[in-house]
């Protein structure tokens, strides 16, 4: 075996012990860490696109016809098995997401890596101590997530963007249903064509796609996080006139909102996960008049 072939087995065993080490080291958690995660891990900062043209003059919001259903999880650690659980979660999490897709994917460059993206996510979040969570009680963290699947927060959504949409231009918006298609004998129906028979030029879509617990400033503290995507699209011709993807949260403020409250798991769980629900649904609303209030969304006001 020549020297420089050594050479380079040893860097590469020596790299190998190191990655090793490194992926059972104990992460330390920081403000922002996800410890309670459903729906999409869209890899990304919260961005915005605004396309130029004229005034959007009659919205319409879609409603899908059906809502995706959320399995909320708790990101562990398996010091066996260093990422496994979480990926194995965000896996499912991938696959729940993506039967809820709406019309004009076309424009979401995110949505071809939901499944890996979800995977990701699931394996990053579990690399918490564990000690985080042993010190979280079981029945709480039981109560927090039967909160999470009993929660309607698509619903909320879009009922609160309408009536902030409402309090912009003067009236409300029109409510465009939509159906996908789900085989030759369901084809669904067409959002575009039916905007355009209602008198609508333009069709907003505002969806949500992700939320759950992150850590705290302060140890042993969590407050709700939501990730929001807008997008409005002409309906003469489907060109996408505005998309913002928003993120609030502990660790990552969104400007316009209060800072985000965090509190005990204990006190979240309380009255069955009162304070969680409560929190969710201000967040959530919240989000939807800074999108509603934009100035870059091409819509009057009156």
């Amino acid at each position: 075996m020549g020297k420089p072939f050594r050479d380079v087995l040893t860097s590469a065993l020596l790299a190998a012990l190191l990655t090793a080490c490194a992926s059972t080291e104990t992460a330390r958690p920081k403000e922002g860490q996800v410890v309670l995660h459903a729906g999409a891990a869209v890899p990304g900062p919260p961005s915005a696109e605004v396309v130029p043209g004229p005034t959007i003059r009659r919205p319409a919001v879609l409603e899908p016809g059906v809502d995706p259903i959320w399995q909320a999880g708790w990101l562990q650690a398996d010091r066996r098995r260093p990422g496994a659980e979480g990926a194995y979660a965000g896996l499912l999490t991938g696959l729940m997401i993506v039967q809820s897709v709406p019309f004009f994917i076309g424009f979401w460059p995110a949505a071809v890596g939901v499944v890996a993206g979800t995977t990701a996510m699931g394996a990053l979040g579990a690399q918490f101590d564990t000690t985080t969570f042993g010190k979280m009680a079981a029945n709480d963290r039981e109560t927090i997530l039967q909160a999470a699947a009993d929660l309607r927060p698509d619903r909320l959504l879009r009922e609160s963007t309408a009536a902030a949409l409402a309090a912009r231009t003067g009236r409300p918006p029109l409510l465009l249903l939509w159906y996908p298609t789900w085989g030759p004998d369901t084809p669904g129906t067409d959002p575009l064509a039916d905007a355009r028979g209602q008198g609508a030029d333009g069709v907003l879509n505002i969806s949500l796609e992700a939320f759950g617990l992150a850590m705290g400033e302060e140890a042993d503290t969590f407050g709700v996080y939501v990730r929001v995507r807008a997008q409005l699209v002409e309906s003469a011709g489907g060109r996408l006139r505005y998309e913002r993807i928003l993120e609030h949260g502990p660790g990552r403020e969104l400007r316009g909102l209060p800072r985000p409250a965090t509190y005990t798991l204990e006190f979240l769980g309380v009255d069955q996960a009162r304070v969680f629900r409560h929190e969710m649904q201000e967040v959530i609303a919240r989000m939807a008049r800074i999108v509603a209030e934009d100035p870059a969304l091409p819509l009057p006001a009156r």
